[in-house]
């Protein structure tokens, strides 16, 4: 992958960093920037950026549109505009949901981007972690038992497969909506409910059923008199990057996107490391 003289900034981003970054500390120097309000416990011995240029900088997951790299542990951001100061010439960098202007950066400045989220191995680890989120988020917002409740998983992704399988597990009776017969013959495989979203009548029905709901569908499939059908006793867990609902739905709703990164932080900051490390090593193999 690398060797002990590679060096590594991390900048910015919540607990997942700091765990990723603890992580490629045993192969590698590596030091955080935006981290300076961090308790020295989960901070673990890795050091401070104090200047000097690096080989590698590994920024957050950019989420909501925004276009700066956040630091919650700084109560600050840093423009990406900071990168040609921090790094060598021809220098690399790994970010997570890659925009534009990022990418035009990296290209006028000689350096070479990688997109984690893009990677399938952390895909698939990260959808295990965030259907684990998901049931800990309905155990923890409802007074009911899962085990017995109707259960309503909009979309059979990687996502909503594995929520399916977490929440049956649990007793829950899971229905899978999809818009694909292909989806749904898969979720009938597994011995799940199915129902065609495009069926207004058939959702409407099983909608007025649902006593949880998970989207993960980025659509605005509960809107209108879909929304309507939904009991006001209803959760709904918004797994989803564009909600499923718009104006002000008579049911609860938790925002619970990124849900990793808030339920297991150590976990999720581990893929991210192991998934750079893949990235690094095929990039070794190929120079070869």
């Amino acid at each position: 992958m690398t060797d002990d003289n590679t060096k590594i900034v991390f900048i910015g981003g919540d607990k997942r960093m700091i765990y990723a970054a603890k992580r490629l500390a045993d192969d590698c120097e590596c030091a955080a920037a935006g981290f300076e309000l961090i308790g020295d416990e989960l901070r673990g011995g890795l050091k401070t950026y104090s200047g000097g240029r690096y080989d590698i900088a590994v920024l957050p997951v950019f989420a909501g549109g925004t276009k700066e790299i956040r630091c919650p542990f700084a109560n600050r951001a840093y423009d990406i505009c900071i990168l040609p100061r921090l790094l060598k010439g021809g220098g690399i960098v790994f970010a997570g949901n890659v925009f534009p202007e990022l990418t035009a950066l990296c290209d006028n400045s000689g350096f070479t981007l990688y997109d984690y989220l893009t990677r399938e191995e952390l895909a698939i680890r990260n959808a295990r972690l965030t259907a684990e989120g998901a049931v800990m988020t309905a155990i923890s917002e409802t007074e009911s038992s899962v085990h017995g409740s109707e259960m309503l998983v909009i979309g059979f992704g990687r996502i909503g497969k594995l929520c399916a399988g977490y929440f049956a597990a649990l007793g829950a009776d899971v229905t899978v909506a999809a818009r694909r017969l292909s989806d749904r013959v898969w979720a009938e495989s597994y011995g799940y409910g199915t129902v065609d979203i495009t069926d207004s009548g058939a959702f409407d029905t099983v909608l007025a059923k649902s006593d949880i709901i998970v989207n993960t569908a980025p659509a605005k499939v509960l809107a209108g008199e879909s929304a309507a059908a939904v009991r006001s006793c209803t959760l709904l867990i918004e797994l989803a990057s564009v909600p499923c609902t718009d104006g002000q739905p008579g049911f609860r709703i938790v925002n619970a996107g990124g849900l990793p990164g808030k339920t297991a932080p150590a976990a999720a900051g581990a893929i991210i490391a192991d998934t750079i490390k893949n990235i690094l090593t095929e990039r070794s193999n190929q120079n070869e």
